[in-house]
C-alpha cells in the first residue's frame, strides 16, 4: 500500500499576510524579541515553521516586517494629528492621545513595540536601529517644520525648534515606557495635558495656526 505524504500542518499558502504580521506583532509586543519563541510565534500566526521561514527568512526578518507592519498601522495613525491639525496646540494634543490610546489599550499589551521591545534590541541590531532612527526622525522633520511655520525657536526664550521637537517625541515615547510598568490612561493624559501646558506657557508668541494651505 502506497503511504500517503502528510501535508503540512498550519495555515494554506493563501494566508492573509497582514493577518499573520498583526499575530506577530502582538507576541513580540507581549513577550519582547528574545522571548518570543517560534512556537509562539507560528501559534499565533497560524502558520508552520517552513511557511515562517520561506517567507521572512528567520525569527529577525520576521520581527523586522513585524516593525514594518507597526509603523504602517499604530504609529501612522499616532502621526496623522500632527499632519492633519492646522491648529499646532491641536496636533500636539491628538498626537499624545493617540499614542496614550495605544498604550493603554485593553485589547493588547501595554506599551509600544517601538519604545518598549524594538529599542532593546536596537543597541546590537543595526537593522532594528535604521528602522526606530528613520522614523523617530520624520516625525521630529514634521515637528521641526510646523514649529518652525508658526514661528517657535525665533524668539528671545532661545527655544529651538530641532530641540523642541526632539522634547515633544522623547514624551511620546515616555509614555509608553510608564504604561508599560503600569501607569493607567488618565495618569498619561494628565502628564500629557501638562506639558502640552508648560510648552505654550514658555513658547507663547508663536501664532495659533498654520497659513491657510498649510495644514492639508
Amino acid at each position: 500500500m502506497k503511504s500517503e505524504s502528510k501535508k503540512p500542518r498550519g495555515r494554506p499558502q493563501s494566508y492573509d499576510l497582514n493577518e499573520v504580521l498583526d499575530a506577530a506583532v502582538g507576541v513580540f509586543w507581549t513577550n519582547g524579541y528574545e522571548g518570543a519563541s517560534m512556537d509562539d510565534l507560528t501559534g499565533a500566526m497560524g502558520i508552520n515553521r517552513p511557511s515562517l521561514y520561506a517567507k521572512f527568512g528567520n525569527k529577525h526578518g520576521l520581527f523586522l516586517a513585524a516593525l514594518d507592519r507597526y509603523i504602517e498601522t499604530n504609529s501612522a495613525a499616532q502621526s496623522l494629528p500632527l499632519m492633519q491639525e492646522s491648529d499646532l496646540r491641536a496636533a500636539i494634543e491628538g498626537y499624545y492621545r493617540e499614542i496614550i490610546r495605544t498604550v493603554t489599550s485593553e485589547d493588547g499589551p501595554k506599551g509600544c513595540l517601538i519604545a518598549c521591545v524594538a529599542t532593546e534590541t536596537s543597541e546590537r541590531d543595526e537593522a532594528v536601529r535604521e528602522k526606530i532612527s528613520t522614523l523617530l526622525g520624520q516625525a521630529e522633520t514634521l515637528l521641526d517644520e510646523r514649529l518652525a511655520n508658526q514661528g517657535y525657536g525665533q524668539k528671545e526664550s532661545g527655544s529651538n525648534p530641532s530641540v523642541t521637537g526632539a522634547m515633544i517625541i522623547a514624551a511620546g515615547l515616555g509614555f509608553a515606557a510608564r504604561a508599560r510598568l503600569g501607569a493607567s490612561r488618565n495618569e498619561l493624559e494628565n502628564v500629557a495635558n501638562g506639558f502640552v501646558e508648560s510648552f505654550f506657557a514658555a513658547n507663547p508668541k508663536g501664532p495659533e495656526t498654520l497659513p491657510a494651505g498649510d495644514g492639508s
